[in-house]
């Protein structure tokens, strides 16, 4: 009985290896057929579409600014463009800060930008954007609507001078005094350094909040402080626990 099912079987595994070859073929087949088609001509990008993720928040980049610099820089059609590879061409282009990519079918690239929004100036020559990023543009492109203040400091604080930035500039602004340079030494000391000639040293953080602290106190009594000396002030240092030392000038007139 065994001796009869022997060819039988023998059948049935070379009708087996015969179908899995055919399906092994028709796989490969269309495998080449959809290579084939996929580099057709019909699927190269004919349209490049610019979107800013905040409406109207795009100052710097432009249609004209894009194709600039990233012709010849894009690689593959529609199926094969490398979605990561593309995003770094586009982030390569001045002021652009992050890029979002999406394919529309059959032969468009969706573009969504978020421009950096610079708020100093480093003193490397670089810009400071608002997210805390060091950014190489065009610094009267960054100046169009008015000087920006200077930043000393080591790289590694960008982050820490964007977030406090906007405090040290209303806090002084209250006081009719305008920021024309922030240092932070390689110790986290912080001086301010006014249109006027004014510095204010206010000096480590340490405990947390004692920065925001001294700001405090210094708005609450500059005024009172600058009326007692009747002279221009050239430096005061916030540094004491209650109080200030006030270098002035000469009399005010």
């Amino acid at each position: 009985m065994k001796a009869k099912e022997a060819p039988i079987a023998s059948i049935r595994t070379l009708q087996a290896a015969g179908t899995a070859m055919f399906v092994a073929a028709g796989v490969l087949l269309l495998a080449a057929a959809a290579a084939w088609l996929i580099q057709r001509p019909w699927f190269d990008l004919r349209q490049i579409d610019l979107r800013a993720a905040e409406a109207g928040s795009l100052r710097h980049v432009n249609a004209n600014v894009v194709r600039t610099a990233t012709v010849g820089r894009l690689r593959g059609n529609f199926f094969t463009l490398q979605l990561d590879e593309t995003r770094r061409v586009f982030e390569s282009v001045p002021w652009v800060a992050a890029v979002s990519l999406r394919r529309a079918w059959p032969d468009r690239l969706l573009v969504t930008l978020t421009e950096h929004r610079a708020i100093a100036v480093w003193d490397d020559g670089r810009l400071l954007s608002d997210r805390g990023q060091l950014f190489v543009a065009n610094m009267a492109e960054a100046e169009v609507f008015g000087p920006l203040p200077q930043i000393d400091a080591p790289a590694r604080y960008a982050g820490e001078a964007a977030r406090r930035l906007p405090q040290l500039l209303a806090r002084l602004r209250a006081l009719d005094l305008t920021l024309d340079a922030l240092e932070i030494s390689e110790r986290a000391s912080w001086s301010l350094h006014t249109e006027s000639g004014l510095t204010i040293v206010l000096g480590r953080d340490e405990p947390p909040g004692r920065l925001d602290e001294r700001l405090a106190l210094l708005a609450t009594h500059y005024p009172a402080m600058t009326a007692q000396l009747g002279a221009e002030l050239l430096r005061i240092d916030a540094r004491y626990p209650q109080g200030f030392a006030a270098i002035a000038s000469r009399k005010k007139p």
